[in-house]
């Protein structure tokens, strides 16, 4: 996700986003561990030279899925599956700056117009075996 590591001096070490971290640098068949200090920074997947204001967003896509059933026996006996399309949902994460959020918002507005509120899905319980 839109999150990049920005090298500082130490006597920035107490800022917020700053974190203590390590270098390792290798010559040949030698590695060192350098100690560094790096600012944690988050961007807008969608532009990132947004860093204020930035967040983690998750939303779902509806679609559907082909899932193939029991084998059907035909005539011939040749069993062959039957296959059905049956609703599913893609859960999404992206991190988003005021301005690509608003961009999200005024793409789905149509939809939300036409939809209904509703409660979220309860999770389903799983079958015993």
């Amino acid at each position: 996700m839109g999150t990049r590591f920005i090298e500082v001096d130490e006597s920035r070490r107490d800022e917020p986003g700053v974190r203590k971290g390590d270098r390792i640098l290798t010559v040949g068949d030698q590695s060192i561990t350098q100690e560094t200090w790096v600012r944690v920074e988050a961007y807008d997947d969608l532009d990132p030279t947004v860093t204020r204001d930035v967040h983690l967003h998750t939303f779902a896509v509806p679609g559907m899925e082909v899932r193939a059933g029991a084998a059907r026996d035909d005539e011939d006996g040749s069993g062959e599956f039957e296959t059905r399309l049956v609703p599913s949902v893609q859960y999404y994460q992206i991190e988003l700056g005021p301005d690509s959020l608003n961009r999200l918002h005024d793409a789905l507005k149509p939809f939300i117009a036409a939809a209904r509120e509703c409660e979220p899905p309860k999770g389903r319980k799983a079958r015993a075996k």
